[in-house]
């Protein structure tokens, strides 16, 4: 594709793919009536326009010469779903039972939360952070942050806090329990506590 082809708006794309497809299996389209199976139909996009430009008008022609059927994406999954009832139908005599043969079969096990830990703390020279990880296993990852900014105390503790959970996201690990020293950030996070200034 050149580089003005991949500025092209969606309908146009889809043209585009359905032309390059007539261009290289051109023998197929001639012997074969096609049924374009879309979101969209690129036909009445390209027949809709009231001045076609140049490519259009190319489009157009090469789009013409073959017997092209637009058929709604929607309705090919649900006629899948009618041809399979009809290729499989029920037998008559079959009836429906309630008795569930496996009932102790289907358990959940529930796995425990991993636990994070988290505080921080601020002086002049800026913030220190920490935040540590204890698997199911009792296995600790630590992890520590430094900032030079200045900032409040409540302020390094709710840095710190995002630090954690992003980690816990990037790493699948939700949900988890969480502990920390700060009453103010525990219980927001709770939602026992509201937010009163961003």
């Amino acid at each position: 594709m050149t580089p003005n082809e991949v500025k092209y708006s969606p309908i146009k794309m889809l043209c585009l793919t359905l032309i390059f497809s007539i261009q290289k299996l051109k023998h197929y389209f001639q012997s074969h009536s096609i049924h374009l199976v879309s979101n969209a139909n690129p036909l009445k996009y390209v027949m809709a326009k009231p001045v076609l430009s140049d490519r259009l008008a190319r489009w157009y022609l090469q789009l013409q010469q073959f017997e092209i059927t637009y058929v709604p994406q929607k309705a090919v999954k649900g006629q899948v779903l009618a041809d399979f009832l009809a290729d499989h139908p029920m037998p008559v005599e079959w009836e429906l039972s309630d008795d569930l043969l496996d009932e102790d079969v289907l358990v959940i096990e529930v796995t425990p939360p991993w636990k994070i830990y988290f505080d921080g703390a601020s002086q002049k020279e800026g913030v220190g952070a920490g935040v540590v990880f204890v698997t199911l296993e009792g296995e600790v990852l630590p992890f520590s942050f430094t900032s030079t900014q200045n900032c409040s105390n409540n302020v390094a503790e709710y840095q710190v806090r995002i630090l954690g959970l992003e980690i816990a996201v990037d790493a699948k690990q939700l949900p988890l329990k969480v502990y920390g020293d700060s009453q103010l950030v525990v219980n927001q996070l709770l939602g026992l506590y509201e937010v009163k200034k961003p």
